[in-house]
């Protein structure tokens, strides 16, 4: 019985890593690139990001995977501002 609660106790750990968000992935020169922070808040809109050492200054939509399949949803229709450049 104690190895069953063990088992169980590892599976439950891992469990809930499937739903967790992720800080969003951008198109960025045709390489998908996760954003370190999550700028998106709320539901809506689009999410867009522009980063504040971007000498183009080009809007970015945000995804919520890696595929840049699905866009992220945002509570406003400005874009977020991200300080630097994403590496």
């Amino acid at each position: 019985m104690p190895m069953l609660a063990f088992v169980m106790a590892i599976g439950m750990a891992f469990a809930n890593t499937a739903n967790e968000q992720s800080s969003g992935w951008i198109n960025l020169n045709g390489v998908a690139t996760q954003l370190s922070t999550d700028p998106c808040q709320g539901q809506g809109d689009t999410c867009k990001v522009i980063f504040e050492g971007d000498d183009e200054e080009r809007v970015f939509q945000v995804y919520t995977n890696q595929g840049l399949q699905v866009p992220k949803a945002s509570g406003i229709t400005n874009p977020y501002l991200i300080p630097g450049m994403p590496q």
